[in-house]
């Protein structure tokens, strides 16, 4: 297997008429405005300024919530108990904590949490989850981030006296008839505005609805900022399942990370801590790439437990106990990734243009960590990536996708030789019985020959437009910061910086995986860094011309700043002579 090469693809340049509309704005911005799609006054003002007032829709918009607030309200006149049925991911940790704090804090319910074991339940509703939850006399299991794929448990739990709230984001299997109450603002005849909220979005959205209706729950006494206190866990859930940051959901976020860098929650705070992390400086790669991998390992490798009570808990030696061993789990799942990622590879060999979709199985892989490697091997490879733990008598798995590829829709064509499925275009999980395993496999080899183009596997990077580097000040990076926060659908803004004179070049780090390049006529002292850079930099002398691509960036350390080009790819125009 060799990495591929990428094609560079810079944006169109905007229209002369949307330039010369809006001559507030430099150019350089409204190019990143118009590559966004962000065309027009009402959208810049949305972008540049997401109010909550403003900016969040009505709850009641969503098919079913008025039927949940029924169902919610009857069993607050009985007290009766109620469960609350999560995934084991970040977003259903987040999702639990959510309504278990409004249940609990605001309605005076009593009930449970119930986050299934990956490993001995598998994703979603069981069984014998409901029949444990029956004997602790649950009358309402009101789930977050699963449930659209649970008809027959659904209908267990039905049969025995136990109604069921469904709260999801993932993508309906199945069509639910009226008699069923589901929230999922992407199941059909919704009306909801915005499609894209992730599992504990629409948690959110069930919280907000009752809140603004308190007045039906007697004696109940709350506020906004009750409500506004559950968007860290939004922040942290929506971002850790990749959802857009785009509409709603930037909104929810950019007020979820102020609700961070001084939220009270004794868990995050020591994980903060442990991590590292300034928590007044927050952002959505810190969530993304430092809180979120922690918070989902205690699923991948433990119980997701770990991270709920993590999250629910007030008392600081508990905090500590419970953030030192997440860190563990982190650790640990780093290790296991990177070796099964390997074993994979193997697995996998050697790839063509033939090899529309990458295929690897091992006995007894760690259910944990399949879907990080299939992300790995999909981002590197660009072509989507089926990963999978073989045991006795079924396989389990996960798969990542590509832009041109519904996996999905691919998978749900197997759904009368599959045991389980769910997920989205780019991410999903399955099961299959073992004596079908290499009958879907084939099929799924068959539907992305079909699909999947040869121009499709060549990975794309997406660039907003080109500089020079003598562009790049101070005044610049202080526009570009209104940018965040950033996530999908608004990724930090990459710049193509073409003929530039390379000078010198130095190793750095302990391993020397990163690297330090110096370029001639840096006339505002930029540092252009390449972080763990897999290209081959040994053949760069001096005098060399390059072209490379970068995010523009800052050095802060011990009271100092400096502007930062991040480099991400690079090319050598002209080698030295």
């Amino acid at each position: 297997m060799s990495v591929l090469n990428k094609k560079w693809q810079v944006s169109p340049k905007a229209p002369k008429e949307f330039i010369q509309e809006y001559p507030e704005f430099s150019y350089v911005i409204l190019q990143l405005l118009y590559n966004r799609g962000i065309n027009a006054q009402n959208k810049i003002d949305e972008f540049f300024n997401p109010d909550y007032q403003q900016d969040i829709f009505n709850p009641m918009l969503l098919k079913g919530m008025d039927r949940a607030l029924e169902r919610i309200l009857k069993a607050y006149k009985f007290n009766e108990r109620v469960a609350i049925f999560g995934d084991y991911d970040a977003d259903g940790v987040t999702s639990s904590v959510l309504l278990m704090e409004l249940f609990r804090d605001i309605l005076g319910l009593k009930g449970q949490v119930y986050i299934p074991d990956r490993l001995t339940e598998g994703y979603g509703m069981n069984k014998a989850a409901v029949d444990w939850l029956n004997k602790k006399n649950i009358k309402l299991i009101i789930t977050c981030d699963c449930g659209v794929s649970n008809k027959a448990e659904i209908d267990y739990a039905r049969n025995l006296g136990i109604d069921v709230i469904v709260t999801d984001h993932h993508s309906l299997p199945h069509e639910f008839s009226h008699d069923y109450i589901v929230i999922n603002p992407k199941q059909k005849g919704d009306q909801y505005p915005f499609k894209e909220l992730a599992g504990v979005g629409v948690a959110y959205k069930l919280a907000q609805a009752i809140i603004n209706n308190i007045k039906s729950f007697k004696s109940v006494k709350t506020d906004s900022v009750f409500e506004k206190n559950f968007l860290d866990l939004v922040a942290i859930g929506t971002i850790a399942d990749c959802s857009p940051i785009i509409s709603e959901n930037r909104a929810l976020v950019k007020y979820g990370i102020e609700v961070l860098k001084y939220n009270s929650r004794k868990g995050l705070q020591t994980l903060f801590d442990i991590a590292g992390l300034d928590k007044t400086k927050i952002n959505t790669y810190a969530i993304g790439f430092v809180i979120a991998p922690r918070i989902n390992s205690a699923g991948r490798l433990d119980h997701a437990n770990t991270a709920y009570k993590l999250l629910a808990t007030n008392k600081d030696q508990e905090a500590q106990a419970l953030a030192k061993k997440i860190n563990e789990s982190n650790i640990t799942r780093q290790k296991l990734t990177e070796e099964i990622s390997i074993k994979a590879k193997n697995v996998i060999g050697d790839i063509s243009k033939k090899n529309k979709i990458l295929i690897a199985v091992g006995d007894d892989w760690p259910l944990g960590v399949l879907g990080i490697v299939a992300g790995k091997i999909s981002e590197e490879y660009n072509r989507p990536v089926m990963i999978a733990g073989q045991g006795k008598d079924q396989t389990v798995g996960s798969a990542r996708g590509i832009d041109a590829f519904n996996l999905i829709e691919a998978i749900a064509k197997n759904k009368a030789i599959l045991l389980e499925y769910g997920g989205h275009k780019k991410a999903a999980g399955f099961t299959v019985a073992n004596n079908n395993l290499n009958k879907f496999f084939a099929n799924m080899i068959e539907i992305a020959g079909n699909d999947i183009k040869d121009e499709d596997l060549t990975p794309i990077t997406k660039i907003d437009m080109e500089l020079d580097v003598n562009q790049v000040n101070w005044d610049l990076y202080n526009e570009l910061i209104k940018f965040e926060p950033f996530g999908i659908n608004n990724e930090r803004p990459l710049f193509k910086f073409t003929n530039v004179r390379f000078e010198a070049i130095s190793a750095l780090g302990k391993e020397k995986k990163h690297f330090k390049i110096e370029i001639v006529n840096n006339v505002n002292n930029l540092e252009v860094i390449c972080f763990n850079f897999k290209n081959n930099l040994n053949n760069l002398k001096e005098g060399d011309i390059i072209d490379f691509i970068a995010e523009i960036n800052q050095n802060q350390w011990n009271g100092y700043k400096k502007m930062q080009l991040i480099v991400k790819d690079i090319r050598i125009k002209k080698l030295h002579e």
